[in-house]
């Protein structure tokens, strides 16, 4: 079962301007609000020293109008304010998942947390991210009584809010970082292990599933694939590893193997064309691929939900239906180009739709 902020960012992800990294931060604020995550936020990421906390108030993308030395204004994710002591301190938080670093946007957060510290404040910024990104931001601000520059990435916060699993609103929050990749594990198991051994052997199975005459396929029907190295792309962003081509006018084919959500599942052989919101000729496109579906047996239509939404036509099959087969990799082949060539029937039918030269 999914974790109910999956549930409520599937209604919102959609629009226009949404953002997972905003939604995420939207979600941590109310953790941040209670003094005893914050104090244990705050010596473990930033400084040990850190007890007692008044009036603690947080703020999410909070607008700070540009500096005369700044060619825009700032909006770091979140911002918390507190005193302790009597003395107030001030947080800028910046997340990233998947997008790097805006236009001098940690410079920027540093100049102005530069000039509340002109008016006392002990100021902090902390930049979280999920890959390793590292940035020469240490002396960005002085360092002194715990104020400064602090990095950290996704999975080290994830195990810090471990802490607080028996709270069932961090339980939430925990189910929905694990839900996004962010937890991730740093001790290998005898599996981990067996898998590395094996990597190679794998990897090769799977170019011999997308190689050969379903490549040939592929591009007789749907034009020349993306190189290689998409497929290294397409299975660390979407948990996939295919042959995959872009249609033009915001049409993308593919045809390779899914990897399911769940681990005691099995991944999904799947030929599929998605369609990005910004293809010019959506509407046609959607008629066309709808008519497709009740023409053709065991194809789905996923999507859209609005008119800023990606849909995606697709024929699924679980890989535990080739097991029984004697050749399993030849039994995966000849379903795809199966598939494709039933694919290839929306392209012939619809040729109006601008596609991608064979």
């Amino acid at each position: 079962m999914g974790s109910s902020f999956t549930k409520m960012y599937d209604t919102v992800r959609k629009t226009a301007n949404h953002s997972i990294e905003d939604y995420l931060t939207e979600m941590l604020a109310p953790m941040m609000e209670c003094e005893e995550k914050l104090v244990s936020f705050m010596k473990k990421f930033v400084h040990n020293k850190f007890h007692s906390m008044q009036d603690i108030q947080v703020f999410t993308q909070r607008t700070y109008v540009k500096l005369a030395s700044h060619a825009m204004d700032s909006r770091p994710d979140m911002v918390i304010t507190f005193t302790m002591e009597k003395t107030r301190h001030i947080v800028f938080i910046e997340n990233k998942l998947g997008s790097g670093e805006g236009n001098r946007q940690l410079r920027r957060y540093a100049d102005h947390l530069k000039e509340q510290a002109k008016s006392g404040y002990h100021v902090h910024l902390i930049y979280m991210t999920k890959y390793y990104d590292p940035k020469q931001i240490e002396g960005l601000l002085v360092n002194e009584s715990g104020s400064g520059t602090h990095q950290l990435q996704w999975y080290q916060f994830y195990q810090w809010l471990k802490n607080f699993e028996d709270n069932l609103y961090c339980k939430q929050v925990i189910h929905y970082m694990e839900g996004l990749g962010l937890n991730k594990n740093r001790q290998f198991t005898p599996a981990d292990i067996h898998t590395i051994q094996n990597s190679m052997k794998i990897q090769s199975m799977l170019d011999d599933c997308l190689g050969g005459k379903v490549t040939e396929a592929f591009e007789k029907l749907f034009g020349t694939k993306k190189q290689w190295t998409n497929r290294a792309v397409q299975l660390r962003d979407e948990a996939r590893y295919v042959l995959y081509n872009d249609q033009t006018d915001w049409k993308f084919v593919g045809c390779g193997l899914w990897l399911a959500e769940e681990e005691e599942d099995y991944p999904e052989v799947s030929i599929f064309m998605e369609v990005d919101p910004r293809c010019h000729r959506r509407e046609e496109v959607l008629a066309a691929v709808d008519a497709f579906c009740r023409d053709h047996e065991g194809w789905n239509l996923e999507g859209p939900e609005d008119l800023n939404s990606w849909f995606t036509i697709s024929f699924d099959q679980s890989l535990l239906h080739f097991l029984s087969a004697k050749d399993h990799i030849e039994s995966i082949q000849t379903f795809m180009i199966e598939k494709l060539t039933e694919l290839h029937q929306l392209k012939k039918n619809n040729p109006t739709l601008k596609w991608l030269e064979a």
